[in-house]
């Protein structure tokens, strides 16, 4: 466990601003997903990603120039992107590791794959979750294929992927430890682009394991939604008016932007942070750092994520029969104020 002390970064909402060219209350109000305010889609698009891209702190590398085209499979589309900025960090890792290797990049969705649009790629690295039949449309390229954020051993291609399980068993015992044993969860569900298969989120299943091993488990304070900010929002103010006075003392948050909408929730109800409910969530996005209070969360490896990415892809390449491997990044858990 680490403390926002030995994790300090030298981003400030005045150096977002100044990057972003607005103002620094508006960039507060971005960060903190304010739907009262009006602004364009671009002028928030633009904001959120100065945040990442400031905060996101390559390696220098020897940049070369572009022999290799690469295909970055996206999974999301941009403004769900926006509502979950855990990829779009790894997004700037693989970006910042595959320009010094050499390599252009050529982002496409899963439904732009064709012989026209990959006729020049040597290689593919696909971020996010598929199918089987997605993953089957992938390999059809015959290229080369590197996994990020799904474990695809079982169809013979590399991946790199975080853990969360551990996260979850250090935060339900953290809590125990400062006396809080009524612990909440606010929880979202993911699917295939193309909708045919839903993935079940290893944070929900550790956390349902975890509490029923430690006898902690109340089904009433699982609460399931989507990963955005507005579903957090949404799902704590059904915890807050269902449970009352039984609202759990400590929340876990699938990730920071559902934890910005919980936050919210918690405000208007003036149920105080962490005084009354401590609040953890998972990924340390760029908007973690500027909530009221900043949020405690899950450091990703979203750096190391993206770089091994395309060093796996390297030796694809170069070994095209080597045997698939499977790269798994600890997490660590960052304590700020949301939390006790």
């Amino acid at each position: 466990m680490e403390t926002e002390k030995t994790m300090t970064t030298i981003t400030t909402i005045t150096d977002i601003a100044k990057a972003a060219g607005v103002s620094i209350a508006t960039v507060s109000r971005i960060l903190n997903y304010d739907t009262t305010l009006a602004v364009t889609p671009e002028t928030r698009q633009r904001v959120l990603k100065t945040a990442e891209k400031l905060a996101y702190k390559p390696r220098r590398r020897k940049r070369v120039s572009p022999q290799t085209t690469v295909a970055l499979i996206q999974w999301r589309s941009e403004q769900e992107e926006l509502n979950d900025l855990y990829y779009l960090q790894i997004q700037y890792a693989i970006e910042a590791r595959a320009a010094s290797a050499g390599y252009h990049l050529q982002s496409l969705h899963l439904e732009q794959l064709g012989a026209e649009t990959t006729q020049n790629v040597q290689g593919v690295i696909a971020l996010g979750k598929y199918d089987a039949g997605e993953v089957a449309t992938i390999k059809a390229l015959a290229q080369p294929a590197v996994f990020v954020d799904q474990n695809m051993l079982a169809f013979d291609c590399d991946s790199v992927t975080s853990d969360y399980a551990g996260p979850i068993e250090q935060i339900i015992h953290h809590f125990q430890s400062v006396g809080i044993n009524d612990i909440g969860f606010l929880g979202g569900v993911e699917t295939s682009r193309s909708g045919r298969e839903q993935f079940q989120d290893v944070r929900t299943a550790a956390f349902d394991r975890v509490m029923h091993a430690e006898n902690l488990m109340q089904p009433a304070f699982r609460f399931i939604g989507a990963f955005t900010p507005d579903s957090g929002y949404e799902l704590m103010k059904q915890a807050i008016t269902k449970l009352g006075d039984t609202l759990p003392h400590g929340f876990i948050v699938a990730n920071d932007t559902m934890a910005v909408g919980a936050l919210r929730a918690l405000n208007e109800a003036k149920i105080e942070v962490p005084q009354r409910v401590s609040v953890i969530s998972f990924n340390d996005v760029a908007v973690a750092k500027f909530t009221t209070p900043p949020l405690s969360t899950v450091h990703a490896a979203t750096d190391q994520m993206g770089q091994t990415a395309v060093e796996l892809l390297q030796a694809r390449i170069k070994d095209p029969k080597r045997v698939p491997r499977q790269v798994n990044f600890k997490s660590e858990l960052i304590m700020r104020a949301s939390s006790l």
